[in-house]
């Protein structure tokens, strides 16, 4: 994994308060059995690793303000985090990454005239990094259905898939297949330019709580698309991810939607 630069993941210290609430939601969610502690002290060692190549002990005992030395042993693996550090460790981590900032730097160092988040995400680290901070963000929703925009957000839609133990359905675009019923609807990027989307009738119904996935959104035609065709589905849209944003043209647009986007890049035409 690359070393990142330390300016990189952490903004802010949380006040105490969010600290406080973001801890309490966690144990609500992951504290009523032994297998759920056990699993929310893993995430904890976890994101430890994942962070300390962007930061020193020291950086990581001033947003935690657990000892060095301890902090040593959970990167290491030589022990695992208590549950009541666990709590602390990640709502402290969760509350002070600056995603956004991560997001645009990785796409600065592509250096490419275009922005393919299968190359930003490329290591798989930083796929992780995202699909646990989205998954501590959703944990005490009940996800049914992970549904993922493009091919791009397939591997963080995994990890979520893992993670809430929902289906992942993909949609398809410019492409159908017969015998199989879906919800399709046409997407004008231009007078000559129609994109077709598709998604599988029998894959999500009305008793489905989804968790959407998207990429990249420009003028977000083709995200409202997709929310169409899942209200047309019934589905419980319980919350809208995109990794990046560009410009300012989708946000009217997607504003009915409370949408949630993790970075936004200035683009001009």
């Amino acid at each position: 994994m690359e070393k990142w630069s330390r300016r990189v993941l952490v903004i802010r210290k949380p006040t105490e308060r969010e600290v406080e609430e973001f801890a309490k939601k966690l144990i609500g969610v992951l504290g009523k059995s032994k297998a759920d502690k056990m699993k929310l002290r893993l995430l904890a060692a976890e994101v430890l690793r994942l962070v300390k190549p962007a930061l020193s002990y020291r950086d990581l005992y001033e947003l935690t303000g657990l000892p060095e030395s301890v902090l040593c042993r959970y990167v290491k693996g030589s022990i695992i985090p208590s549950f009541e550090h666990s709590t602390r460790i990640l709502a402290r981590i969760s509350l002070s990454l600056d995603l956004g900032h991560l997001l645009r730097e990785l796409v600065e160092h592509e250096k490419s005239p275009i922005i393919d988040l299968l190359r930003v995400l490329k290591d798989p680290y930083i796929a992780r990094l995202l699909s646990i901070m989205i998954f501590l963000e959703l944990a005490d929703k009940k996800i049914t259905k992970i549904i993922a925009t493009a091919e791009a957000v397939l591997p963080i839609a995994t990890m979520l898939s893992v993670e809430f133990s929902a289906p992942i359905v993909l949609v398809k675009r410019n492409k159908s297949y017969p015998g199989i019923q879906y919800y399709s609807i046409n997407v004008m990027r231009g007078p000559r330019d129609v994109e077709a989307l598709y998604l599988d009738r029998d894959l999500v119904t009305r008793k489905d709580n989804v968790l959407v996935l998207s990429d990249v959104v420009y003028t977000g035609k083709t995200l409202e698309a997709v929310l169409h065709m899942l209200m047309k589905a019934k589905s419980t849209i319980i919350d809208v991810f995109v990794i990046m944003g560009l410009g300012s043209i989708w946000m009217d647009r997607l504003k009915p939607y409370n949408v949630k986007v993790l970075s936004i890049v200035p683009f001009e035409i």
